[in-house]
């Protein structure tokens, strides 16, 4: 695509969602860099947290795999442990937790764990330790948790981190002063998407920084996190947490009756358009077809579909 082999991007988010992305953008764009969340408390990454004391590796080990240039390394990584004191540990998760604490920190163990698997592109986490989640609802209740927001299943108000001054990694506040395109990637709103962009000094970093911010938004709601919300909502969401973006990528089309089916079982549905209300907002709406066909493991982005997309909204803006 012409033009897009020059961009710098940088996406911010964690579960499902940025992988995707990264997996799109790692052979289309210039520079790459992903941020990542650091406040999963449960699983694999979880047990790790609570037993070692490392922040919690397997968004940031799914990023790296994403952007692995040493692809058999990376099926490694991946490898998940079925049975025994090891079981549901990905090898991944204990190699970073092992360079971490041979490093002396955890973004150290990353950059060497990235140096292994030859990534195209840098992958940081959110802060430089692991960050607690704090969630406050509608009735006034607070948890404290990630793991617990949709087993509490009350709408949520904000989220914040503790330790508070957990600060980002310097290089994540350079990369976004680099940038051209600053892109929030799809995921759990409260629980993904917001918190990769609570590290301190990103608020800031974003306050300051002229190019276009785009969300690309999520297709179906969240049971316990995100139920009734539309688009327009999501956005204010972010905004009332870091910035309000520029751009937002919605996608277009019908989606299989039996896939809305199995998901309204679940309590979830498709995520509605409320235009008008986007565009009062200021917000530029770009609307494609963005979803992957194989819907084997349910509603997901197209990484190729979705990464020309963000290329061409970026350079419309540029």
């Amino acid at each position: 695509m012409n033009g897009a082999e020059k961009l710098r991007v940088v996406a911010f988010g964690g579960g499902t969602g940025l992988p995707v992305l990264l997996r799109g953008l790692r052979d289309r764009v210039g520079s790459l860099t992903a941020v990542v969340t650091v406040a999963d408390d449960g699983g694999s990454s979880g047990r790790l947290r609570q037993e070692l004391g490392v922040a919690p590796p397997g968004d940031v080990r799914n990023c790296l795999v994403a952007l692995a240039g040493r692809q058999r390394l990376a099926e490694v990584f991946n490898y998940r442990f079925g049975a025994g004191d090891l079981s549901d540990h990905t090898v991944g998760n204990i190699i970073i937790a092992a360079l971490a604490d041979m490093a002396g920190g955890f973004c150290e163990g990353v950059e060497q764990a990235a140096r292994f698997l030859r990534t195209r592109g840098e992958v940081y986490p959110a802060a430089t330790e692991s960050l607690t989640l704090v969630v406050r609802y509608a009735d006034g209740t607070i948890t404290r948790g990630e793991s617990v927001v949709r087993e509490v299943g009350k709408k949520v108000v904000d989220v914040s981190v503790e330790p508070e001054g957990a600060v980002a990694p310097p290089g994540v506040i350079e990369a976004v002063e680099k940038a051209d395109v600053v892109v929030l990637s799809a995921g759990s709103l409260f629980t993904s998407t917001v918190p990769a962009l609570l590290g301190g000094g990103v608020h800031e970093a974003l306050g300051a920084f002229s190019g276009p911010v785009l969300y690309v938004a999520n297709v179906m709601t969240q049971p316990g996190e995100t139920d009734g919300y539309t688009v327009s909502d999501h956005l204010r969401a972010i905004a009332d947490h870091a910035v309000l973006p520029t751009d937002v990528l919605v996608h277009s089309g019908e989606l299989p009756s039996e896939l809305v089916g199995r998901y309204a079982a679940e309590g979830a549905a498709p995520v509605a358009l409320d235009r008008e209300v986007v565009e009062a907002l200021g917000i530029r709406l770009r609307e494609a077809d963005l979803l992957s066909q194989d819907f084997g493991a349910g509603v997901r982005h197209d990484p190729g579909r979705l990464a020309e997309e963000v290329c061409e909204a970026a350079l419309v803006r540029l």
